[in-house]
């Protein structure tokens, strides 16, 4: 039997791949590759929180993942059994009847409406407002599992947008598909519904789908919220499936392309951060903390231990996600990552603005500055940081740059930083948003555990977890507990791995696969108990702060 497997996981920048031995857990190769338009900034408006992505990104990207792959590693790539992938999600597109992005056609190529909606996109806030005033309205509210909120990072008001405001694509879409199904169905070359295998994961958590009212809503729930979403929401199938299961085998054209076995099995597909969970071992009472762009804190229950409850204010809970015999909740923020590259951004003013155009210097020597400045600077802030002695009385942020996810999700809320003086530097700044980020956790944390959801130890992963010991310890800190990082560098596409094992018959179950593969704790921050009494208090001034900026965009009358 062929012992090999491959996970590959696509982020919000870059995808990456594994080929892991599916026995031992050994690492045989690695790739990453960045995704060009994206990287040059192409169909996105920050401005207007419009983040789209062509789908020839991810098709480039899984060639030169598989290219590499085999490169490093010619043998063990001959031996593959199975590949899973996980991705970004909410991250639909419109497709034709052959599964086919409308972006690919010639008419479309250069259309962001036709192209994938990033999972941070925010230009259907006013279809989540309607989308929300119906479930409000109706005697069955379908954003439940949701908590009793449904996002503009949702499937459906992302849909609703684009067919909306393009009714061109709406004449030819015969559905919308997640990243994660699509990249499932280039892999097994599914060109039609009926070969289709949709995940449960995305589904589930991001499409209002539930057994409890026999999948996604009714007609009318769509005729009411955009008539032009009727046909595409009757086009989807009633079934979907969790990760750990076949979506089919490897097309013949993508096994001859590599030199695969046709007999190779592809995994339904995921959510990136719940594979990222699965990576970082998860299981009852240990939460996953995945610290990227965004932050996706997951954690799982029993069935039997959560009985009917519905947790508000929680953007996902759903039965079999992120494992399949147990609930999964997705809570977290929509800014993490994102909320340090804008500092940085705001910071690079004078090199972009003045440097880059200065003729003291040639332009190879500009350019040179320009990248390690901006490669550099959060390294330095934090450096600076570290040396701040924290007061009571020391600047403090709130995080919303993207808006608040959870708990009491609100995208129209924005982000403050307070307490500022003449003495206020940069790395000031920098330590009240970390601290933001920190007590943003914190509100997530207590949350579940008020509602019967107990964390008893936490694990965390992604960039951050591994970069910034800042960051890692004032988490610690402020949580009063010892969080701990995983040795994982990539523990989303470990978790890919471990879907791929499963489904490529290794292993009987998601749990036996993670006791097999999943890497060990690296590093452990412990909290600092004095440290801690200080951050607690200005814990309250951050809860203040939310306060009264929920009060101030309450005032503000809905425009978008």
């Amino acid at each position: 039997m062929k012992r090999y497997v491959i996970g590959l996981d696509y982020g919000t920048d870059s995808a990456r791949g594994l080929l892991v031995d599916a026995a031992t857990g050994k690492e045989a190769a690695s790739a990453v590759a960045a995704y060009r338009r994206w990287g040059r900034g192409e169909y996105c408006d920050a401005e207007q929180a419009q983040f789209r992505q062509h789908p020839l990104d991810y098709i480039e990207a899984l060639d030169a993942i598989l290219c590499e792959l085999r490169r490093q590693a010619p043998e063990a790539f001959a031996e593959v059994a199975a590949i899973a992938v996980d991705t970004t999600s909410s991250t639909p597109c419109l497709v034709d009847c052959q599964m086919r992005p409308l972006s690919l056609a010639e008419e479309f190529a250069d259309d962001p409406d036709a192209m994938f909606v990033l999972w941070k996109d925010h230009t259907a806030e006013r279809e989540a407002a309607e989308i929300n005033r119906l479930c409000r309205q109706g005697d069955l509210c379908y954003s439940m599992f949701s908590g009793n909120h449904y996002s503009s990072e949702g499937y459906w008001a992302k849909v609703a947008h684009v067919v909306r405001r393009n009714p061109r694509l709406s004449d030819r879409a015969y559905a919308a598909i997640e990243q994660c199904d699509f990249i499932a169905a280039l892999l097994a070359g599914a060109d039609s519904m009926g070969k289709m295998r949709l995940g449960h994961c995305a589904a589930a958590s991001k499409a209002m789908w539930s057994e409890r009212w026999g999948g996604y809503p009714p007609r009318e729930f769509f005729e009411r919220l955009e008539p032009r979403t009727v046909a595409l929401a009757e086009h989807l199938p009633h079934d979907n499936y969790t990760s750990d299961q076949l979506f089919g085998t490897i097309s013949a054209e993508v096994a001859d392309r590599y030199g695969l076995s046709e007999e190779v099995r592809v995994a339904v597909g995921m959510i990136d951060a719940h594979a990222g969970a699965v990576g970082a071992g998860i299981r009852p009472g240990r939460m996953a903390l995945n610290l990227g762009t965004s932050a996706c804190h997951m954690a799982v229950m029993e069935p039997e231990k959560l009985g009917d409850r519905i947790i508000a204010d929680v953007f996902g809970q759903v039965d079999g996600s992120i494992i399949p015999s147990l609930v999964g909740f997705e809570t977290g923020m929509s800014a993490f990552g994102d909320l340090y590259a804008w500092l940085r951004r705001l910071l690079m003013f004078p090199v972009d603005n003045i440097l880059c155009k200065s003729r003291t210097v040639d332009a190879a020597t500009r350019e040179a500055l320009r990248r390690e400045c901006e490669q550099e600077m959060l390294a330095e802030l934090g450096r600076q940081a570290e040396a701040i002695v924290l007061r009571d009385d020391s600047p403090f942020a709130t995080d919303w740059v993207n808006g608040r996810r959870t708990p009491a999700p609100d995208e129209r809320l924005w982000s403050s930083v307070m307490g500022l003086t003449l003495s206020t530097g940069a790395a000031d700044i920098y330590l009240a948003l970390v601290e933001a980020a920190a007590f943003a956790t914190k509100a997530i944390i207590d949350h579940l555990a008020a509602n019967g959801v107990e964390i008893d130890e936490l694990v965390a992963i992604g960039g951050i977890s591994r970069k910034s010991p800042l960051t890692m310890q004032m988490l610690a800190d402020v949580l009063g507990r010892r969080v701990d990082v995983s040795a994982s560098t990539q523990a989303c596409a470990m978790g890919s791995v471990i879907m791929a094992a499963v489904a490529g018959g290794f292993y009987s179950s998601v749990e036996q696969a993670q006791q097999a593969l999943c890497p060990p704790v690296e590093r452990s921050y412990q909290p600092q108990q004095e440290r801690h009494a200080l951050l607690m208090r200005r814990y309250e001034k951050y809860r203040a702060a939310a306060i009264f900026t929920e009060k101030l965009v309450n005032q503000e009358p809905y425009s978008k």
